[in-house]
């Protein structure tokens, strides 16, 4: 089935489908961006546009899932469509970073081999 997640007023994700959940993302991910790793191996960026109540995504690496975000509403929304058996969110814009940046040894950080692409 995969899972569908959209911004939900108030700092939060909904995400529907496999799972069903709010997260809300705490004052960190609001200000600087968060990240979603998929158990199919998707790696997402992601800002929280509090003023808007919605979210910019951009795939960091494509996992075995079809991926695709799309706007409904004003609003953007990423649908995996892939069995998922776990999901993981984390916050801050230090929390994923290209490998020919400066990660000064922080293990908060996932370095990533690709340069990002921006789903349209």
């Amino acid at each position: 089935m995969g899972v569908r997640i959209e911004a939900a007023d108030g700092a939060k994700l909904k995400l529907s489908g496999d799972v069903e959940v709010t997260i809300e993302l705490p004052l960190r991910a609001v200000r600087e961006g968060f990240a979603l790793a998929f158990s199919d191996g998707t790696l997402v960026r992601g800002d929280y546009d509090f003023g808007a109540q919605s979210c910019a995504f951009e795939v960091a690496i494509e996992g075995a899932a079809a991926i695709s975000i799309a706007r409904e509403n004003g609003r953007k929304t990423l649908e995996i469509g892939w069995p998922i058996e776990w999901i993981s969110v984390g916050a801050g814009d230090d929390t994923i970073c290209a490998n020919d940046q400066d990660v000064h040894g922080r293990s908060a950080q996932l370095p990533l081999d690709i340069e990002a692409r921006v789903a349209a």
